[in-house]
């Protein structure tokens, strides 16, 4: 979500604090890959903390379950 609404509004994510580690962080969050997931994750923590890297953990997961309970909802009113 970060890399995608950066690249719309023509923003650098790069250049928020700690803006390539998050973005790396939220690329692995949204893929399949544990292992680059872990390497994220780590390096998030090298740059931060492990408290930062819980908040960022924590509105990755807020985001996909607004997502789920939009769908969920979206399905209902086409019936």
């Amino acid at each position: 979500m970060l890399s995608w609404s950066s690249r719309e509004a023509g923003d650098d994510a790069t250049a928020l604090p700690h803006g390539a580690e998050l973005r790396a962080f939220a690329e692995a969050v949204a893929g399949h890959d544990d292992d680059a997931l872990t390497r994220a994750r780590a390096a998030l923590v090298a740059a931060t903390d492990e408290r930062f890297m819980l908040d960022a953990a924590a509105v990755a997961a807020n985001f996909e379950m607004m997502t789920r309970v939009a769908d969920g909802t979206g399905s209902l009113l086409r019936q």
